[in-house]
């Protein structure tokens, strides 16, 4: 198989791909305000690689438990989303004395539109070439453009078996329905490894950000490779949110370190590329780390999850903190350890406020809530005039296999 790094086409993979139900074609439609409607698509399927005595998949009660980080996008009439991350060993959710700790996943799961309005997740066996997950994905006319992640070469593993890569791979992926197969087409490599990292298109060029960096790549022309840009006047950071709207490519919030601690942040800035400047917009009103933002229109960003309980994650730094000045194995350590999984297990859950932000006035506002637990660490996925959120994390550890498609 080639090797990803190579640019040109990678290679098929997959065998077959024909239709299943895998969940409801959609439950009735939930109207918020300002006319956002949701409706619920089909779950998303359950892991089929059997590939550890650690993970149930052969039996009869297992389910997908969701994925966080997914590589979801669409490609015309299909939404493809793969990779992933997540706890699958029962009863050793996040911080539990796992043995395989974080697994990730290789599978690609794909679920196509048609015109009666009608979904099922097709019965596929495609994979990528890699477990992967925490890329930064965007929909294209050539195929979901995949940016960086984390992960290991070859099939799915757990971080307590094998040290965990960063990618600097940048990489096309679409679905061929006539093959059945997944197609990948490589590009050039990131100067580096990254993952959490946002990216956005304006005028056919990527922008991507991540820690104290900022690229850009011309799709039209990427033998020209990756060009270095002015950073964003504000903290390097990570888990932030991207979104290019209007011309200009914005980031928001994110997290960051200083002198040690936690620093999670508000500020928003938009890159002008014609300017080739910064400049910075109205702060949100709170941190959205980690969460979902969509371009509506050439005004509106609408921005979703994140978890603005900062005091919640202060414990558990300062826990983390103490529980690091004792060794593996003590008790002290142990006690600490617990205070940390009691926090996580009592996690009330990420914002559930939708934000719009109006260009125009620079201003944001509360326009509804959104419909079930919200998802972060997923991708902000437009198919045509619809929004979509696949999977997910909806607490520390704990993933949704649910899907929502929104409108406004």
């Amino acid at each position: 198989m080639t090797a990803i790094g190579r640019r040109g086409v990678l290679g098929l993979f997959g065998l077959s791909a024909a239709a299943t139900m895998t969940g409801a074609t959609g439950c009735e439609d939930d109207v918020d305000g300002d006319g956002l409607t949701w409706r619920e698509l089909p779950p998303l399927p359950p892991n089929r690689v059997d590939w550890s005595p650690h993970i149930p998949v052969a039996q009869p009660y297992w389910r997908q438990l969701g994925l966080a980080g997914l590589l979801a996008g669409t490609h015309g009439d299909y939404l493809l989303a793969a990779g992933g991350a997540n706890f699958p060993e029962p009863g050793k959710t996040s911080n539990r004395d796992t043995v395989l700790g974080k697994v990730y996943w290789d599978e690609v799961f794909v679920l196509p539109r048609t015109g009666d309005g009608q979904y099922a997740w097709l019965d596929t066996t495609c994979r990528l070439p890699m477990s992967i997950a925490y890329a930064a994905t965007l929909s294209t006319p050539r195929g979901v453009l995949v940016v960086g992640g984390e992960g290991f070469r070859g099939g799915p593993n757990g971080t307590k078996k094998a040290t965990i890569e960063s990618f600097p791979h940048v990489f096309f992926m679409r679905f061929e329905p006539a093959r059945g197969d997944l197609v990948t087409e490589a590009l050039p490599d990131l100067p580096r490894g990254v993952s959490y990292a946002v990216a956005g298109i304006v005028a056919d060029t990527v922008y991507v950000a991540e820690g104290g960096d900022f690229w850009s790549l011309d799709l039209a022309n990427p033998s020209s490779g990756w060009q270095t840009l002015p950073r964003w006047p504000g903290d390097p950071r990570s888990v932030a949110v991207g979104v290019a709207l209007g011309g200009r490519f914005f980031l928001l919030s994110g997290r960051g370190t200083s002198s040690g601690a936690w620093q999670f942040y508000r500020d928003v800035h938009a890159y002008d590329p014609r300017q080739g400047t910064w400049s910075r917009e109205t702060d949100l009103p709170w941190c959205i780390t980690a969460g979902l933002a969509f371009a509506t229109g050439q005004g509106h960003i609408l921005v979703m999850g994140g978890d603005k309980d900062i005091d919640r994650w202060n414990r558990i730094q300062e826990q983390t903190a103490l529980m690091n000045q004792y060794p593996p194995g003590s008790p002290e350590r142990a006690a600490h350890n617990d205070v940390i999984t009691w926090i996580y297990d009592h996690h009330t859950g990420d914002n559930v406020e939708i934000l719009r932000y109006d260009l125009s006035s620079h201003t944001w506002r509360e326009i509804g809530h959104f419909p079930g637990p919200p998802p972060v660490t997923t991708p902000a996925v437009h198919w045509g005039n619809d929004m979509v959120i696949v999977s997910g994390e909806v607490r520390p550890g704990v993933r949704t296999p649910r899907v929502w498609m929104g409108r406004v």
